[in-house]
């Protein structure tokens, strides 16, 4: 069965809901009944509509009960949105899509992208692009590219003088 990708509007939360019923049938996927594990995004929002957490969980709102009980932003949670997905690996690309562009307060993980990455230097140039985009904070990519147009910036070491005979014709054919 594929299932269509489906985007909730954002709602008001009732924190002290049990947990059957934060999600509730209208927020449900469509297709819910027909099967047991459905993957979606979630978005909580603060009650001026800040992000505070996004995250991911497959077929019920567990995860949710698991943050009202040890998660510190809870309290300020006001708003979610919801969004599911046809499979685990497209709602993780959605998740970590989702935090780097919002940059929620509470998120730990893709927040800033990691801290090195291997970056094929020759071969084709959009390669690298590519895996920059994945990879690396827009902020980031941004600067880099300011300062790539500004190479006399960034001075390259001086290089040997060309090799040669010396004066006195000794080593020369």
């Amino acid at each position: 069965m594929t299932l269509r990708v489906t985007h909730f509007p954002l709602r008001k939360l009732d924190r002290d809901a049990p947990t059957k019923c934060l999600l509730t049938p209208e927020h449900t996927h469509p297709d819910w009944k027909s099967s047991h594990k459905i993957d979606f995004l979630y978005r909580f929002y603060s009650s001026d509509l800040q992000p505070l957490y996004i995250g991911v969980t497959s077929g019920s709102g567990l995860r949710w009960d698991q943050h009202r009980k040890q998660s510190e932003w809870w309290p300020l949670a006001e708003y979610v949105a919801v969004s599911f997905y046809e499979s685990y690996e497209s709602v993780r690309v959605a998740e970590k899509a989702a935090i780097r562009h919002e940059r929620p307060r509470f998120n730990r993980l893709h927040v800033r992208g990691p801290a090195n990455t291997s970056l094929r230097l020759h071969g084709p140039a959009e390669a690298a692009a590519a895996q920059l985009f994945r990879d690396a904070d827009a902020d980031f990519i941004s600067e880099l590219a300011r300062l790539l147009t500004e190479p006399d910036r960034f001075p390259q070491p001086e290089p040997p003088p060309p090799a040669r005979f010396a004066d006195d014709g000794a080593g020369q054919p």
